[in-house]
């Protein structure tokens, strides 16, 4: 299967929030909603992209038919313990459809390719512990766990 990435334009924001569900489709812990999590992420992205931040990108992935299939949102955050600049995955997802055909594996090799052109030694992003299909991906393509968020609800 031949893959495009590329930059995405206005165009492609129908499709990128078509995809919002995408973030929120495993087992979530109890305290978090689906809606909660849509939400939040729905107005994140459409801020993203219509009012990009410096030192980010949105790449979109098309199929051999030129169909887009899945994103990537990349921004540039700040080391905590080092204080460098790194490559941060504030989003990817991929169409259903789309699933098991390289497409993530495409956009990540991409967002790693835009971070080593900045600089950036590391790039990280978050992944819910329930999201194991994502967790497996990552696992193949060399993430690994750095610090692990323990949460308990007080009620």
């Amino acid at each position: 299967m031949a893959i495009r990435i590329r930059l995405f334009n206005r165009d492609d924001e129908t499709f990128i929030l078509s995809l919002i569900e995408r973030l929120s489709e495993f087992d979530l812990p109890e305290w978090r909603s689906s809606h909660e999590i849509n939400t939040k992420n729905q107005k994140k992205l459409e801020n993203a992209i219509k009012n990009p931040k410096p030192e980010s990108a949105i790449y979109v992935a098309e199929d051999e038919n030129g169909k887009s299939a899945g994103f990537i949102h990349l921004e540039t955050e700040i080391d905590y313990f080092s204080g460098e600049k790194l490559g941060y995955i504030a989003d990817i997802a991929v169409d259903k459809a789309s699933e098991g055909k390289g497409i993530g594996k495409s956009l990540l090799k991409t967002g790693e390719e835009w971070a080593k052109q900045r600089g950036y030694k590391l790039m990280w992003l978050y992944v819910f512990s329930g999201n194991t299909r994502a967790k497996a991906v990552y696992k193949r393509l060399g993430y690994g766990e750095e610090v692990v968020k323990l949460v308990k609800r007080i009620e």
